[in-house]
């Protein structure tokens, strides 16, 4: 895997500096630049061109979400994942809508956080298994009796592919787990978010985590 370029957005100078100095101990990221709000990370991303922004949600003026929406049009190819104490579902909800890849708690662990990176600059999603649920009520309106009886309509294979999804499983492992290539998983993967009539990886994980498929049977 090369080297993960990351750009490092939160107003707490303790906190951001902090981040920096745990990153910096894995050789394969590379901390390209530090902000402080969120134009300035915007400003920083289009000079740096990072992988991957870790946000801060909140933030003096510009705030993360802003900056995430402002990214996506400017910057696509660069990803979001928000790191913040926010557990309010309207946060998460604004995140994921801007188009944020991930939305992790900054209680996580080291190992967590730099898996999610990991899989953030993979272009995976991840989302804090706490908060994960919450985005079953966003789509749950829109999709209604219909999503429901799409549901049902998943393959085997799909229903496996997306389970390992929900647990957080790339591309890759879960090619190499079903013994199928990754061009198959991800043809697998857009039938999915088709039936489901969800946008994106993260809210198919959300899907699973509120119909509880997570867990052991």
């Amino acid at each position: 895997m090369s080297m993960v370029k990351v750009l490092v957005a939160d107003d707490h100078a303790i906190f951001r500096q902090g981040l920096i100095s745990v990153l910096g101990q894995f050789p394969e990221f590379q901390v390209v630049g530090h902000a402080s709000n969120g134009s300035e990370a915007v400003a920083k991303a289009s000079e740096l061109q990072p992988d991957v922004v870790i946000m801060d949600i909140s933030m003096p003026g510009s705030g993360g979400v802003e900056a995430t929406m402002t990214l996506q049009q400017t910057r696509p190819q660069t990803r979001v994942l928000i790191l913040t104490v926010s557990e309010e579902r309207r946060d998460l909800y604004s995140a994921i809508k801007a188009g944020a890849k991930g939305y992790l708690l900054k209680s996580a662990g080291l190992e967590e956080l730099v898996n999610a990176v990991r899989l953030v600059a993979n272009g995976e999603a991840i989302i804090s298994p706490s908060m994960a649920v919450m985005l079953l009520d966003e789509f749950k309106q829109a999709t209604g009796d219909k999503a429901k009886k799409e549901v049902s309509e998943l393959s085997t294979r799909e229903s496996e592919i997306l389970k390992l999804v929900a647990r957080g499983a790339s591309n890759r492992e879960i090619a190499a787990q079903l013994f199928i290539s990754e061009t198959t998983v991800k043809a697998h993967l857009r039938s999915i978010l088709e039936k489901l009539q969800v946008r994106n990886r993260a809210q198919a994980v959300a899907y699973a985590a509120g119909k509880g498929w997570l867990q052991d049977r």
